[in-house]
């Protein structure tokens, strides 16, 4: 008798309680849907955006975020914007490395009646808010603390510069290689540069294109690389030649850059022993413009249709003149990092 009295409590609670288990993301309610489409999923940047525009936009906006990845493809990304416009979300942010296909999106959207806002990359034709990271200075910065430490390591050699960029996208030049060795010259103005070839954002594509370079220009003693991943290949690279080295921070071999801040660059930053030394970027700060601004267009604080830039610091953080302190506190606030950066460095 005392079981099938259980038994029917059991049964009570269980038919009350199935509601509220199975309503969960159903019943969840938003003040708004937002669609963010990343340039790919396979980067640590564009994974910790996703992840900061998410749990900032819910926690300010009560805004919900469909993100949908662009698989640095413009098929992929062109599709995604039109899923995200049949979904009807109330603002989309765009991160891709066509500046035309930008602007087809804008397009796009602003015939449905959606805002969107574009990162990085400009569009070709300049309708809708942007945000813009200050990639210029903080790369021309980077190509000056290579120069100098080189030279002061290896006084009265000439600096044979090699890059790893992402093919065709002209803007990454100014922004990324280019301003980079801008800063080489600035110190060094007969530096010259030996290549540049695409390395697609991949390590593994990284790695065997610097294989390539290094084995044909064995004199190269900086190498630039446009993201995180592509320093960690060419860093491969250069450990399977047996280069890749440096004597407490001292340049041996050469001395690689990359972009971005991940946890995987930070390890090899400050460890004394290898030749990938620096490197700049910003999520957090990029990723809330994106959802304040996408905000700000839903409620009419600022107008969908007309172009203005809003500036993100990217500051750099290098072996010799950032505390491993701050690149902590960096990852931390970037990268959702919860280790200790000291004691992984020093394993």
């Amino acid at each position: 008798m005392k079981k099938l009295r259980f038994l029917f409590v059991l049964i009570v609670c269980l038919s009350v309680m199935a509601p509220i288990f199975a309503g969960g993301e159903q019943e969840a309610e938003y003040d708004y849907v937002l669609g963010k489409i990343p340039y790919t999923f396979e980067h640590a940047y564009h994974q910790a955006a996703c992840q900061e525009l998410t749990e900032y936009a819910l926690k300010m906006y009560n805004a919900k975020v469909i993100v949908v990845d662009g698989e640095s493809s413009n098929e992929k990304t062109l599709s995604a914007v039109e899923n995200l416009v049949a979904q009807g979300v109330d603002a989309i942010e765009l991160h891709c490395g066509d500046a035309g296909l930008m602007t087809t999106a804008i397009n796009i959207a602003h015939e449905a009646g959606i805002p969107i806002v574009t990162t990085l990359i400009r569009p070709t034709e300049k309708m809708a808010p942007h945000i813009q990271p200050q990639e210029t200075p903080s790369s021309f910065t980077m190509g000056q603390v290579a120069a100098e430490k080189w030279l002061e390591a290896n006084p009265g050699t000439k600096i044979s510069v090699a890059m790893l960029n992402f093919g065709g996208i002209e803007q990454i030049w100014d922004m990324r290689t280019g301003a980079f060795f801008n800063g080489v010259k600035s110190v060094d103005p007969n530096a010259v540069l030996v290549n540049m070839l695409n390395g697609q954002g991949s390590s593994v594509k990284s790695m065997e294109v610097t294989l390539d370079i290094l084995q044909a220009n064995p004199e190269v003693n900086i190498i630039f690389a446009a993201n995180d991943e592509m320093a960690l290949g060419a860093l491969s690279a250069c450990e399977q030649l047996g280069r890749g080295k440096m004597d407490n921070g001292t340049p041996l071999t050469e001395v690689i850059a990359g972009l971005d801040g991940s946890e995987a660059a930070m390890l090899k930053i400050y460890d004394p022993s290898s030749s990938f030394k620096m490197t700049h970027g910003a999520v957090r700060d990029v990723a809330r413009a994106e959802a304040d601004t996408m905000i700000a267009m839903i409620k009419g604080e600022i107008a969908y249709d007309v172009y203005f830039e809003t500036k993100v610091l990217s500051p750099v953080t290098d072996f010799w003149n950032t505390p491993i302190s701050e690149a902590q506190r960096f990852l931390e606030q970037n990268f959702f990092y919860t280790g200790d950066l000291a004691a992984a460095v020093a394993k």
